[in-house]
This record gives C-alpha cells, structure tokens and sequence, in this order.
C-alpha cells in the first residue's frame, strides 16, 4: 500500500489537509496517509524541516513526503521534488527540503491553474499521489541542479563550551535543542538555559521531583532536552526556539 506523510502549517481548524487528501485519493484510492504534524508555525521552514529530517527514516522505503509550508506561495519560486534514500519528497523550493535534497526535480506545472493559492492541493498533492502509485519521475518534473538549501543551525564548540539553541518545542513544553546527545558526555556538566542551571543529565522523566527541571536525551531526536516533569519547560522558563542554551563542564 502506497504511503505518504504530511507536514503543513494548515492547522486542525480548516479543511485544507482534507482537500489535499482527497485530491491525492481521486489519483491514488489505496494510498495510506500518516499525518505527521500540521501544527507548524505559520510559515516556519526551518521547523518544518528539522521535523522532516528526523522522521522521514521511519518510514518504509518508497514512502513518499510531502511538506507544504510556503510562505511564498504563488511566487515565482519552484515547486520540487526529490529522490533520496529510496524514499520522494515533494514541496516548495524554499529550503524546506534541504536535508533530503539528491536527485531533484523541477515539478511540470500546468500553466491553467488560477489562481495560484492552493499549490499544496493543485500541484504538490498530484505530484505526491503519482509518485506513490509509481509514476516515473522523469515523467513529471525536469531535472535541476540548484534548488534552495540552507543548513539548520549547528551547536558551537568553544573554549570546552557546547553552545547550542533550542530548535524545537513539543506538544509537552520541552525544549529540544539541536546538540547531538553523542556529543558529550552526561557526567560532570553543567546544562545553562535562560538563566537557570541543572546539574547533569537524567535518564526520564520522572527522576526529579515534580515542577523541577530536568535535562535529557530525547528518545525520539537523540538530542538534549530540557523538560520540566509533569510541566511545561516552555512556560516556566518563558523560553522559546531560538533560545541559547550551553553545556560546561563542572570545573571550567
């Protein structure tokens, strides 16, 4: 059964995913669709595109991900696709696809969509449905070479600092930063976030008492979160994405 996952910044409250998967399902009826958020921020590629790097692995091989958060919609920017890791991902050419950009393509858009406001359902949604029931990519798009990338932010290593930012905020008010948990060691740090300290890391949820902050490694990204247990790390620290946040050692 085809597969094809789904990141927007559409929200619950509107119709707009269910129009996309209707127009998919007129092409495609056996295609299976797993929602993977449509809770973006409106307009928030970098967001979009850390959530599309860290899932798209889990699915099977074929799948097909389509990620339509397009500030610039109806611009003159492309509309893409790409084959990478035996899986095709289709969206605006705005960065969004950068972790997953290989073999890409310009998508053949047909010239009598007016207006062009809906590009998620008129163009992308086609593209994602026949290439999930095995279209030949040379069929629909024209091979490029230069499609926008940027890289997402990067933790810095200075003066036997880690220094790093929180790139993501979950449904539970943790906050995920963006440095890798292989990056360091748990023991003898020091963990500075939004002028709080916390003192190593812990190994759940539960092993500091309630409304206390806590630092682990995420199950799901393998990055180091800061979590406060049964609150929101969010909240009480009024931190939002973007926020610094460094590991030191004990003694430095």
């Amino acid at each position: 059964m085809p597969i094809v996952t789904i990141i927007t910044d559409f929200g619950l409250g509107d119709p707009y995913v269910a129009m996309m998967k209707g127009r998919m399902l007129s092409i495609g009826s056996t295609i299976r669709f797993v929602d993977v958020t449509h809770e973006i921020e409106c307009g928030d590629v970098i967001g979009a595109s850390f959530l599309l790097e860290k899932t798209y692995g889990y699915f099977p091989e074929g799948s097909v991900h389509l990620v339509v958060v397009d500030p610039t919609v109806g611009s003159a920017r492309r509309a893409i696709f790409a084959s990478s890791q035996n899986h095709f991902f289709v969206g605006p050419d705005n960065g969004v696809l950068s972790p997953v950009l290989s073999e890409t393509y310009r998508i053949n858009k047909e010239p009598d969509i007016e207006p062009r406001t809906f590009e998620g359902r008129d163009i992308f949604a086609p593209i994602a449905a026949r290439l999930a029931i095995g279209e030949d990519p040379i069929c629909l798009g024209e091979r490029i070479d230069d499609p926008v990338r940027f890289k997402l932010p990067e933790p810095e290593i200075k003066d036997n600092r880690i220094i790093g930012e929180i790139i993501h905020i979950d449904h539970f008010g943790n906050l995920i930063s963006n440095i890798s948990g292989d990056m360091f060691s748990g023991k003898g740090i020091d963990i500075e976030i939004c002028g709080k300290k916390i003192t190593g890391l812990s190994g759940n949820y539960s092993e500091k008492k309630d409304n206390k902050l806590t630092a682990l490694i995420n199950g799901g990204f393998k990055l180091l979160e800061v979590a406060i247990n049964k609150g929101s790390a969010a909240s009480y620290l009024n931190c939002k994405k973007g926020e610094r946040i460094t590991i030191r050692r004990k003694d430095e």
